[in-house]
């Protein structure tokens, strides 16, 4: 019924990135977000001027995510293994997170479910077979269309 769709999970340790970002340079920082975020994400981020721990769990939310998504891939969605600036977290209206894949100007859309308390962040991905580009979301309306529940 879920042929060859990939599924990620990523478990992340505030501290450690905390210790990652907060303890060098205070330069670290900025690099960091700009080798993992999309452009998008990073105009975001720039207009952050909340606490540190605000900042580094905004970041670790994302960086979750795409660890998420790069388990997911197996280089199957895309093709190829992904690259961080290929993967971005974005929201739907309702504010259900959702992963929204760049190869080669096609967009595949993927499932994300994130949650974060105290000191930890987990993120699951899910991400269509390389032939399907309606990505997850198509899967449900084909699967709905043949009476499958889903839940």
């Amino acid at each position: 019924m879920f042929p060859n769709i990939g599924i990620g999970v990523d478990l992340l340790h505030l501290p450690r990135l905390r210790s990652l970002l907060l303890a060098r340079r205070s330069t670290y920082l900025h690099r960091f977000a700009r080798r993992i975020l999309t452009t998008s994400e990073l105009a975001t981020f720039q207009t952050k001027h909340e606490a540190a721990e605000d900042v580094v769990r905004w970041l670790g939310v994302r960086w979750a995510a795409k660890e998420a998504a790069f388990k997911a891939g197996g280089g199957g969605a895309v093709g190829r293994r992904l690259g961080w600036k290929e993967v971005e977290v974005r929201y739907f209206s309702s504010g259900q997170p959702y992963l929204q894949l760049e190869r080669d100007g096609e967009g595949v859309k993927g499932g994300l479910s994130i949650s974060h308390d105290g000191e930890y962040v987990v993120a699951m991905a899910m991400l269509p077979p390389p032939a399907t580009t309606a990505g997850i979301m198509g899967m449900v309306e084909e699967m709905r269309a043949e009476r499958v529940q889903v839940v």
